[in-house]
């Protein structure tokens, strides 16, 4: 399920760290606070756990601003708008996380984006598309796979095209699908394939790897590489809709992986 969150603010122009995924994340986390510390504290600290794996199940989109406007990039690390009202989008399966968000958008209507205030207008739930085992998508946020190689001391980022990539995706989303319904689901990798948009891949000169530094200045700042570019991908439905309503790849609770379904290709299908 989906929730889109208008916000307003009052001042002529509003500014924000272009790498801010940290504070929209901290915002979702205070507002669920609002309605439940204990489940709050939970989600932050355990999350669902499968194993040694911890999950957040939910994942958000960048802050957009309305009408289709962007912001506006400057050099010192900052991006600002004019625009008066934006919005955001927020996922998950999780029915009890959705709750407790909404409820605790009723107990405090206004929230702070760093050092921002806004004032929550709407809160909308978004109907969800019909799921098949052949989707294309457009990434809101970039796609994470990280894979643990011996005797190295960090994760290694994946990229598509790299060996080991569809199989911790579709490993990802299998764990997923387990921790979220309790019991195993068994996909090979002949009933999985994940394909880059070619023509964005090639208008873009094949520069689609995007980097995100979380908490920039700060003594645990760390920093994300994934992939940016609209991808179709094959596998049973079921896990399709976890990617879709989860995030795919990791660090979903950080804002990645979230996706749209590409509407261009529906109606490039139905002219056919």
């Amino acid at each position: 399920m989906r929730i889109t969150l208008e916000l307003s603010h009052r001042k002529r122009i509003v500014t924000l760290p272009i790498n801010n995924s940290h504070l929209i994340s901290s915002l979702i986390y205070n507002i669920v606070d609002k309605s439940s510390s204990e489940y709050a504290e939970r989600l932050h600290d355990q999350g669902y756990r499968l194993q040694n794996r911890a999950f957040k199940l939910f994942t958000f989109s960048p802050l957009y601003p309305k009408n289709r406007h962007k912001w506006v990039m400057h050099e010192d690390g900052k991006m600002s708008t004019s625009e008066s009202l934006l919005h955001i989008t927020v996922s998950s399966p999780k029915s009890e996380f959705l709750e407790h968000l909404v409820i605790g958008l009723l107990q405090e209507s206004l929230v702070w984006i760093g050092n921002e205030r806004f004032r929550v207008e709407t809160v909308r739930k978004l109907d969800p598309p019909d799921f098949t085992d052949t989707m294309q998508f457009i990434m809101l946020s970039p796609l994470v796979c990280t894979t643990k190689r011996e005797p190295e001391q960090y994760p290694q980022f994946l990229f598509p095209g790299d060996p080991e990539f569809e199989r911790v995706l579709l490993e990802n989303l299998c764990r997923k699908y387990q921790v979220l319904h309790g019991r195993e689901f068994i996909c090979n990798s002949n009933q999985f394939s994940f394909t880059l948009d070619q023509a964005y891949e090639k208008r873009m000169n094949g520069k689609i790897q995007k980097l995100i530094t979380l908490k920039e200045g700060k003594s645990d700042e760390t920093k994300i590489k994934g992939t940016l570019v609209p991808f179709s991908i094959r596998a049973p439905r079921e896990l399709i809709e976890i990617g879709y309503e989860c995030g795919f790849g990791e660090k979903n609770s950080m804002g990645f992986g979230m996706v749209k379904v590409d509407t261009r290709s529906l109606k490039r299908a139905e002219s056919l």
